[in-house]
């Protein structure tokens, strides 16, 4: 059986909208690893941030703050920060124009006093338990000069005046901004991380580090910010429950997460029996 990496997205692909990792995902996981599989978590969250359930599986590797950082094997092989001159002008661009917005870091998210009211408000209307909502931000370091962090590595934000696309334009060519992953959420709602780093890039790194070609690895997800990655891999697989956008780019598509998908696209790769 020819060994294969498999870079797995978090939210909507492992787990779920309450939270929990599926117990059909979890054994997709064991024993692909025990069939010789490398299983990489690949994700737009900060490490402080990944769920323990998952890093508990013995995952080989982690992609994480949309390939702003890379870990093979336990060891850290690449980090990238948002530099001083692009923190303050985001933060600027984004408190002018009234986004929810925060900056992700290693180990906690920097935040202003009103954008953190605002998301914890955003998120109970919702419906997002406390439980879930307390992993999502994690750390909460609240500051009025939340730009000011070295560690800084990406930016999330919520309730835009206006969509993607156009924020996309306005913090070009540094940034690069994308959907939000989480379900429910719409086209208001982004990931803004430097500019040519990206999940994919991430992939990259990892398969050189560990000597293994593209061509041999499998990545799946379900949002928009997981196209990059699922267009790298040698295989893309959507989730069943992944928006119709996802899906058409994919070369297989396979269950929702609540009716083991991970496991079904598992077997019919061939990873395992």
């Amino acid at each position: 059986m020819q060994k294969r990496v498999v870079f797995l997205d978090i939210d909507g692909t492992t787990v779920d909208v309450r939270g929990k990792v599926p117990e059909s995902t979890k054994a997709a996981i064991r024993e692909a690893k025990e069939n010789g599989h490398k299983m990489v978590i690949c994700s737009g969250r900060s490490r402080f941030q990944i769920y323990k359930e998952l890093l508990a599986l013995g995952m080989s590797g982690i992609v994480g703050a949309a390939g702003a950082f890379v870990e093979a094997d336990g060891r850290e092989i690449y980090h990238a920060y948002i530099d001083a001159d692009h923190q303050k002008s985001s933060y600027e661009y984004l408190e002018r124009h009234g986004f929810l917005f925060c900056y992700q870091n290693d180990d906690g998210i920097d935040i202003n006093q009103r954008s953190s009211d605002g998301i914890i408000a955003f998120f109970r209307r919702r419906g997002m338990n406390e439980r879930r909502l307390k992993r999502l931000l994690g750390n909460m370091h609240i500051t009025d000069t939340p730009w000011m962090n070295k560690k800084n590595e990406k930016i999330i934000y919520y309730e835009a005046p206006f969509g993607v696309a156009k924020v996309h334009r306005e913090l070009a060519p540094y940034f690069d901004t994308v959907a939000i992953s989480l379900e429910g959420m719409d086209d208001y709602a982004g990931e803004i991380g430097i500019a040519g780093i990206n999940k994919a890039t991430g992939m990259e790194r990892y398969l050189r580090e560990v000597g293994i070609d593209r061509s041999e690895s499998i990545a799946v997800g379900d949002g928009p910010n997981d196209l990059q990655m699922m267009e790298y891999a040698g295989i893309g697989v959507a989730m069943g429950n992944a928006l119709e956008s996802v899906k058409d780019r994919a070369d297989m598509v396979t269950d929702t997460i609540d009716r083991d998908g991970l496991y079904k696209a598992f077997v019919k790769l061939g990873l395992i029996g």
